[in-house]
């Protein structure tokens, strides 16, 4: 099997797991940018640490933001993104290629899931196992399917 396609059908099963679990809880416990980052991390290992320290940087900053200068709803969505991107730009500028520019506003997606979520901790937990859990599978089908 094209390690693509597994990916996109690993991205797919996710992204159908993830609405089921928000319809049957009524809970985002999961951010929708997570399956999209495993897939991904999957074919592209070295851009976890780059996921992982942009998803902070932007969480961080916009808490900040939050708290300093009451930003809050798109406001907060645009600065976070715009964080996120800077982050991998500065990361990754030595290995830069159109995949990290297609994934680069994804952890200010999860960053923001987090800030607006009922309980922040629980969504860092949940994102952080499903993340986990998604990425082994999925490098389990890309590398010995």
């Amino acid at each position: 099997m094209n390690e693509v396609v597994a990916a996109y059908i690993s991205l797919i099963v996710a992204l159908f797991i993830a609405w089921i679990v928000y319809e049957r809880s009524g809970f985002r416990a999961v951010s929708l940018s997570i399956p999209l980052l495993a897939s991904f991390s999957s074919l592209v290992p070295e851009s976890i640490p780059v996921i992982i320290v942009s998803s902070i940087t932007s969480y961080l900053m916009g808490e900040l933001a939050y708290r300093k200068f009451l930003f809050y709803g798109m406001r907060m969505f645009f600065l976070q993104s715009v964080i996120s991107s800077l982050t991998v730009l500065v990361m990754a500028f030595n290995a830069l290629n159109i995949e990290y520019l297609l994934i680069s506003t994804l952890p200010g997606l999860l960053s923001y899931d987090v800030h607006t979520s009922r309980e922040p901790a629980a969504t860092v937990a949940y994102s952080a196992i499903f993340f986990t859990i998604q990425l082994i599978i999925t490098a389990v089908l890309v590398n010995f399917l």
